[in-house]
């Protein structure tokens, strides 16, 4: 839906950029942008699996970002741990949500072998997110 993206871009940010792996999601969350006033000159949505995609790597990773946020399952946040750094500015943030707290000690592990220290633990009824920083 680019909702994380549209919101940051609501709160202030200057440029937003939303990677998914579903085919429909450019033409979704360009049509929500759309509806809040977001063109695409703020706001840039591609598709691919950017753990594996090494040109969708470098077409995302050609900026680094103040803030970079994952609402998806540990599953894909573990691995996204070790790499997410490549797109971050030095000071950045990493917020990761859609953990399921069975799994949050297995996201903490990563999270912390990959250089990063969890500021701040949240938790829903069963879901709980992290934000992150570099050591």
């Amino acid at each position: 839906s680019g909702i994380l993206s549209i919101l940051a871009l609501l709160l202030g940010a200057s440029f937003a950029a939303a990677v998914d792996i579903d085919p429909a999601a450019p033409r979704i969350a360009y049509e929500n942008a759309a509806l809040n006033g977001i063109g695409k000159d703020t706001f840039f949505v591609t598709t691919g699996n950017i753990l594996e995609d090494e040109p969708l790597k470098n077409t995302i990773g050609d900026r680094k970002y103040d803030i970079v946020v994952a609402n998806i399952v540990a599953d894909v946040i573990i691995p996204l741990s070790g790499m997410v750094h490549l797109f971050m500015k030095k000071g950045a943030k990493f917020l990761c949500s859609g953990i399921i707290n069975e799994r949050a000690g297995d996201v903490c592990r990563a999270l912390a072998s990959n250089g990063f220290d969890i500021m701040k633990k949240e938790k829903d009824g069963d879901w709980c997110a992290f934000l992150c920083g570099r050591k």
